[in-house]
């Protein structure tokens, strides 16, 4: 065990390097997840953190996770705008459907020709690493001044991808145990946790905006005290009740964010809605009656930004610390660093379906499909699928190694692509941004939620973005 004392200069220095590596991010060009990791993996090499803390550490894996993705995914669904994710939703989903099943697919593939494992584990391996982590994205998209579209169309992936490489392994893991294959159980499984989660996502949210409105003047400066206590109360339940928690929490944030749109406007009976969607929007305010001032959401925001930066910082530093490098044998190895290849010729294979998203301008085009396709870093759904067979007392060999390599080498991967890509719109001319009409290289790391560029008629033009991307403000205090 580490003193106390010591554990805590630990936690403190971890979180001051995250802060001085996104400070320097726009210098040295290169996202803090890739040195954060590499700084866990080092502190067990030199045995600043001994074995057998590690050995304890891993028994902290499904609450460290779990914690993680509470905290970053209501900090996503916070920062994204209801509308915004309406207009983007079917070509979203079109792209991540594409991108994961046919990553999942070859990846699964792969595994099954080197490893030896069965069709049905090896698929599990290949879901587990089939789209990017629900907290590297955020920080891609916050290096780019891009589309509201774009940006949004990559935060609604990464939720969802999170949910599949969670839910799909899940599923065919418990299959595999109880030998149950038929295809009705399997749908059933999958449309009622869906819409269950749905279901409890926006009714907890609701719920939860009629309480602060009604304590408004005594909850005020606590206010994300309380919603954070709901959002883990509200996490718990969902993944007792055998929902999934992470797109519940997602939605959870998603509603409190858009808040405004449940503000009750007793000049609205005056034009009476037209649409059963809008008849019941109206109802639910009515009942509601939320004044406009009562809840700071603004405060909520504020403080789960320094919140989710912190456990991002600790997150990647803990994947560090879990992975063992010793007895890794040449497949373990191969199998994984093909895999970021895999995934990386995958998604520039799909970037087509989000053509209408893109600058029309060809230097930025060309920047921005290279930020898609580069979006291929793994963490924290393959980080807990990989300890997932261990708890059912499945003992696969290598299981566990590889994945963590794939997580491991497909941040490279992502890094070393954002890094040449920041390199080769240095040298370009950069757009006043004071001007209305000014475009701004997509590389330039002040290109931030907000000051996006002017919309093509392809994409209409709507307000902007709060920021979405986990950690203070730029470019001070960025998130890993």
């Amino acid at each position: 065990m580490i003193p106390a004392d010591i554990a805590f200069l630990l936690i403190a220095g971890l979180a001051f390097i995250g802060f001085v590596l996104d400070a320097l991010f726009s210098r040295i060009r290169i996202t803090s997840v890739l040195p954060l990791m590499l700084l866990g993996i080092a502190l067990v090499h030199f045995g600043i953190v001994p074995s057998d803390t590690v050995a304890e550490l891993n028994l902290l894996l499904p609450y460290i996770s779990a914690l993680t993705i509470a905290f970053v995914l209501f900090h996503v669904g916070l920062g994204i705008r209801f509308e915004e994710l309406v207009a983007v939703l079917g070509r979203a989903m079109g792209f991540t459907l594409a991108v994961q099943v046919t990553t999942g697919i070859a990846i699964g593939l792969l595994a099954w020709q080197t490893f030896h494992w069965s069709l049905f584990i090896s698929m599990i391996f290949g879901f587990a690493l089939s789209g990017p982590s629900s907290i590297t994205v955020p920080v891609l998209v916050r290096v780019a001044r891009m589309r509201e579209s774009l940006r949004t169309t990559l935060l609604f992936e990464c939720v969802i991808t999170d949910l599949l490489q969670l839910l799909v392994p899940l599923i065919m893991i418990q299959l595999l145990v109880s030998g149950n294959f038929s295809s009705s159980h399997i749908g059933s499984v999958f449309l009622l946790n869906l819409l269950g989660s749905l279901v409890a996502g926006v009714a907890a949210a609701i719920f939860w905006l009629w309480v602060l409105d009604r304590i408004g003047t005594i909850a005020r400066g606590y206010y994300w005290t309380l919603t954070i206590t709901m959002v883990l109360a509200t996490y718990g339940a969902s993944d007792y009740v055998g929902l999934s928690a992470a797109i519940t929490v997602f939605v959870f944030g998603l509603m409190i964010g858009n808040r405004r749109l449940l503000t009750f406007d007793p000049l609205a009976r005056a034009h009476p809605a037209t649409s059963h969607r809008t008849r019941a929007v109206a109802a639910v305010r009515s009942v509601l009656r939320l004044s406009p001032d009562s809840v700071d959401i603004e405060h909520i925001q504020d403080v789960q930004r320094e919140v989710t930066f912190f456990a991002s910082a600790f997150f990647f530093v803990y994947i560090g610390l879990l992975f063992q490098a010793s007895g890794l044998s040449e497949d373990v190895v191969l199998v994984p660093l093909v895999a970021a290849f895999v995934m990386l010729a995958l998604r520039t294979v799909w970037v087509p379906l989000l053509n209408p998203y893109l600058d029309t301008d060809s230097k930025l085009r060309r920047s921005q499909r290279g930020l898609i396709a580069f979006n291929i870093p793994r963490g924290l759904a393959a980080a807990i699928v990989a300890t997932i067979p261990l708890s059912y007392g499945l003992v696969i060999p290598h299981f566990l190694d590889a994945m963590f390599l794939a997580i491991l080498f497909s941040t490279v991967v992502s890094t070393v692509g954002i890094f040449l890509l920041y390199s080769a719109g240095s040298s370009g001319p950069v757009a006043d941004e004071s001007a209305p009409d000014s475009r701004s290289d997509i590389l330039s790391p002040t290109g931030l939620a907000g000051t996006a560029p002017p919309a093509s008629p392809t994409d209409p033009v709507r307000p902007p973005l709060p920021r979405s991307g986990p950690g203070p403000n730029p470019p001070t205090t960025a998130p890993p």
